[in-house]
């Protein structure tokens, strides 16, 4: 397998994992929706930085240090689970408040800083992307390929992340999307909210 189609290969998985829905899409979604078009970017580059360290962690080699340390594993994907599901709760929790009361949550960021930490912690506090890079690398990336080949790997992840979750931004925060999003404020709130808990709940839950 050539250069080439080793990095097209790792392209497309990606691409193919951003498409599933999961946190980080929620939080961009509603960031835009109920923020600004810039909020929602803010996320969306905070996910990519949390992309960044995530697959240059599993290129060199945390994935197997989470199979060699269970408990370590586990005890981030404890923080991980916690952190989704108190933002779940704390949306549905302020779905009946005015637009301008509920800014205050972590979930809806005031400022450019803000919106990138929410998005940094929301994708570094999943720790099977770790999992999922590793096994990418482990598949593709075989030891006897260049260096400049591994630097491109984590280049096209971070342009994949922070493309992607911008486009959905950008798709998210129009007129349009949200003078719905203010109409239906209170069931898209509860609808976000519950969806986030549950994924926490999952990562919490789950056995692998």
């Amino acid at each position: 397998m050539n250069d080439v189609v080793v990095l097209a290969s790792i392209f497309t998985v990606h691409i193919l994992g951003l498409m599933s829905p999961g946190p980080n899409f929620l939080m961009v979604t509603q960031t835009a929706i109920s923020c600004t078009r810039r909020a929602g970017i803010a996320t969306a580059l905070g996910i990519a930085t949390g992309a960044a360290v995530w697959s240059s962690a599993a290129l060199f080699g945390l994935s197997v240090v989470f199979v060699q340390f269970a408990w370590l594993y586990y005890g981030l994907k404890l923080l991980g689970g916690v952190y989704l599901l108190s933002l779940g709760l704390r949306l549905w929790n302020t779905a009946d408040q005015p637009l301008v009361a509920t800014s205050l949550t972590p979930v809806m960021a005031r400022t450019d800083w803000q919106a990138f930490r929410v998005g940094l912690l929301t994708n570094l506090t999943n720790p099977a992307s770790a999992i999922f890079f590793g096994s990418i690398f482990a598949a593709l990336l075989t030891p006897n390929l260049p260096l400049w080949v591994k630097i491109a790997a984590i280049g096209i992840i971070v342009i994949d992340a922070a493309s992607w979750h911008t486009a959905v931004a950008c798709i998210f925060s129009t007129r349009h999307a949200q003078q719905l999003y203010q109409r239906c404020k209170r069931w898209s709130d509860r609808l976000a909210g519950s969806a986030l808990a549950f994924l926490g709940m999952r990562l919490l839950l789950s056995r692998s």
